[in-house]
């Protein structure tokens, strides 16, 4: 791949706002927090060419493995991509590349809808792996909490791409 230094600007930039974003969180009983990761990936995904939408995701997730305290509560390390929540870590690169080659093909928001689910998916399997629960257990506790949030969280997404205009 090759970059411009303009678009590895904003690769920085965007991988930055998912570190920043991140630590804004609210605890629930269960393992994972609901977090603002989801609300960037997908505004990432809206306002950013792919390649570098993608390349954003897999900064932050360098980051993080390598031990800053970029993921939530201010974590970090491998301990963080192989506990609990690390299946949904995992899953960011693939959501955001997914939501930013539908995003010109169907409404944008079942694109981001569309990313969610797959954030889901790869996330419940994970969290299944790492804890032994089973699937009613586990969507109960990891995905149905927060799907309220979620879709809030693509509108507002979906409002800001519209006001933020990057230019590569």
């Amino acid at each position: 791949m090759n970059f411009k230094v303009k678009e590895m600007c904003y690769c920085a930039l965007m991988a930055c706002m998912m570190a920043i974003f991140s630590q804004i969180k609210i605890d629930l009983p269960g393992y994972v927090p609901i977090t603002l990761q989801t609300f960037m990936v997908c505004l990432i995904a809206l306002i950013a060419p792919c390649k570098v939408a993608v390349s954003a995701c897999v900064v932050y997730l360098l980051m993080g493995a390598v031990g800053l305290p970029v993921f939530a509560g201010f974590q970090g390390g491998m301990g963080s991509l192989l506990g609990y929540s690390g299946g949904y870590i995992f899953s960011f690169p693939i959501m955001v590349y997914v939501i930013s080659k539908l995003k010109t093909r169907v409404p944008i928001g079942l694109a981001c809808i569309i990313g969610s689910v797959i954030c889901y998916f790869i996330g419940t399997l994970w969290f299944m792996f790492v804890t032994k629960m089973n699937l009613s257990a586990s969507l109960m506790m990891c995905v149905v909490p927060f799907i309220p949030g979620d879709l809030i969280k693509i509108v507002l997404a979906y409002c800001l791409s519209k006001k933020i205009k990057v230019k590569l």
